[in-house]
């Protein structure tokens, strides 16, 4: 039992606290304020980061978009209809100002911002009912152009489902490139088809002597004419006898389409590839340079293309894919496997020195070629080593994205 004094002493605190109660509770009124404003800031800090990001996301988008149409009529709508796509209207009820475009011709950039107010939520106790949010994006365009060298095996051994996955991939590229549009400003592609040799018909002035079956190949020139850009004037191709002077073997069905612009025409030639005959990815690559080199200007049809080396904001390229060695005695060459290994790496290295950016690509080929083709793309990075229809068309879908020459600056 509670002592006198343990009583007394229990009932004076329990006056204190009836005192102080009300006190306490205005305190704790007080206190709840900063509270919730601290909650509310939180919660609405969270919403602003959240629309922040989808905001930057669809501001890439809109200024990628920018950048591939750079110079065309349709460039700001272009922009605006990417940017609807990544961010809705009404995204967590913020409220758009338009975008603003700005576009600098001389330096080739394109830049794309985006202001939005979010409403806010609990922040209204303390009187703020929106927050701004912003996103800027700077894209270089696409470098004012690129010409392009597809450099493809057509050879027997690439027939059936892999000539398929083959034009299937190309075809993904092209898409990348072009996007839904039929041509685009300072683009041009060519398809080179090789096998033991390239058919560069109907292109018959270039040939010397009497011809008279002519199948649209020619062998090899001599020297270093063989590997090298110089134009027929240099000298001329004699006519291609096949193996054990069958015409027909090792000449591709399907010849080399100069730079062309329209996207239709350039699947129409990738569509039309047949198989058949032996491997020479050397011979295929000296006229995938062939392609691209200004030596040639007007000789594929076109005066003013291709354009010169090292043109400002251009862009050449070329990409060799191949399933297998070279088969020199398939057509009775005389040079062994060692001999078309050097040539291939030669050409690439001359093509490098003109600064052509080299991609390469092995298909379900024999390891031992991968470190050949290493060697040969401009870096370790631009070779890609396909095993499977999968991965060749990631391969594609990889180089088609570098392509685009399209890059955030800032």
């Amino acid at each position: 039992m509670p002592s006198t004094a343990s009583r007394s002493y229990l009932s004076a605190l329990l006056r204190f606290a009836r005192a102080r109660r009300g006190g306490i509770q205005v305190l704790l009124g007080l206190a709840i304020i900063p509270l919730v404003a601290m909650i509310g800031l939180a919660v609405d800090t969270s919403r602003g980061y959240l629309v922040k990001a989808r905001l930057s996301q669809a501001v890439d988008a809109a200024a990628l978009a920018g950048g591939r149409a750079f110079r065309e009529d349709y460039r700001d709508e272009d922009v605006n209809r990417y940017f609807a796509a990544n961010f809705p209207n009404g995204y967590m009820n913020a409220d758009l100002r338009p975008l603003a475009i700005s576009a600098d011709e001389s330096l080739g950039t394109i830049e794309v911002t985006a202001e939005a107010r979010l409403p806010t939520t609990f922040m209204r106790v303390l009187g703020v009912e929106t927050m701004p949010v912003n996103a800027r994006s700077l894209v270089n365009g696409m470098q004012g152009g690129l010409e392009l060298a597809l450099v493809l095996d057509n050879t027997g051994s690439m027939s059936g489902d892999k000539i398929r996955a083959l034009k299937r991939a190309a075809r993904t590229l092209i898409d990348i490139l072009y996007g839904d549009r039929e041509s685009v400003h300072n683009l041009w592609v060519s398809l080179v088809p090789f096998t033991g040799r390239v058919n560069f018909q109907p292109n018959r002035d270039w040939m010397r002597g009497k011809i008279k079956k002519w199948n649209g190949c020619g062998d090899p020139r001599s020297g270093a004419n063989a590997t090298n850009d110089a134009t027929p004037a240099a000298e001329r191709w004699r006519e291609f006898r096949g193996r054990n002077g069958d015409r027909n073997y090792g000449c591709p069905r399907t010849a080399v389409l100069p730079l062309t612009a329209e996207k239709e025409s350039i699947k129409t030639a990738l569509n039309a590839m047949g198989t058949g005959g032996n491997t020479r990815t050397d011979i295929g690559m000296v006229w995938g340079w062939r392609v691209l080199s200004p030596r040639w200007r007007g000789l594929w049809g076109d005066a003013e293309m291709p354009l010169d080396y090292r043109t400002p904001l251009m862009t050449k390229a070329a990409i060799v894919m191949t399933d297998g060695m070279n088969t020199p005695w398939l057509t009775d060459d005389g040079l062994s496997l060692s001999q078309t290994n050097a040539q291939l790496e030669a050409v690439c290295e001359a093509m490098k020195q003109e600064g052509i950016v080299l991609y390469t690509i092995t298909f379900q080929a024999p390891a031992d070629l991968d470190p050949l083709f290493r060697r040969c793309a401009s870096s370790p990075a631009n070779h890609f080593k396909s095993p499977t229809n999968r991965d060749l068309e990631a391969a594609f879908r990889a180089i088609g994205a570098q392509l685009s020459n399209l890059r955030l600056a800032q």
